[in-house]
C-alpha cells in the first residue's frame, strides 16, 4: 500500500485543540503509522488495533473517549462489518468509517453494519480530513 504524498493543499485541522479519541483499526503497520499521523494533525488522539478482536477490547476500556472508529474492512480475524456491528452494540452511537483498497464490494461494505461513512485507501491527508469534518464536526 502506498500513499499518495501529501501536498500544500488546504485541510482541516485544529491541532491546539484535543478534540476527542479515534480507534483505529487495520492490520497493516504502515497504514496505522500514516494515518495516526495524519488524525493526530487534526487534534485526535489516536488508539490502534490490528483485528477485529483487539478493536473491540480498546473499545469496550475506552468507550466515553471515543467519538469515532476508523475501520479496515478485511481483518485478519473476521471482517470489518462483524467487528463494527459489535462495537454499535456497545455504544450505538459512535461514528463509524470503514476503509479498504479494494473499493466498495456489494453486501461486504454495505454501510448496514451501521458504519457512517467509507473512504477509499490510499487516501490523501485531505480527503480524510474532509471524512472527519463530515463525521464529527458536522452532525
Amino acid at each position: 500500500m502506498v500513499f499518495i504524498p501529501v501536498r500544500k493543499a488546504a485541510y482541516w485541522m485544529d491541532s491546539h485543540n484535543a478534540k476527542g479519541t479515534i480507534l483505529l483499526v487495520d492490520d497493516e503497520q504502515i497504514v496505522l503509522d500514516v494515518s495516526t499521523l495524519m488524525i493526530k494533525k487534526f487534534g485526535y488522539k489516536v488508539l490502534q488495533a490490528k483485528t477485529g478482536t483487539e478493536a473491540s477490547r480498546i473499545f469496550r476500556d475506552n468507550v466515553e473517549g471515543i467519538c469515532l472508529v476508523i475501520l479496515d474492512m478485511k481483518l485478519p480475524d473476521e471482517l470489518g462489518s462483524d467487528t463494527c456491528k459489535r462495537l454499535k452494540e456497545i455504544n450505538p452511537d459512535v461514528k463509524g468509517l470503514h476503509t479498504s483498497g479494494l473499493g466498495r464490494t456489494p453486501g461486504g461494505d454495505s454501510l448496514e453494519c451501521g458504519c457512517d461513512e467509507f473512504l477509499l485507501k490510499p487516501f490523501r491527508m485531505e480527503e480524510l480530513s474532509n471524512k472527519l469534518k463530515d463525521l464529527l464536526e458536522n452532525t
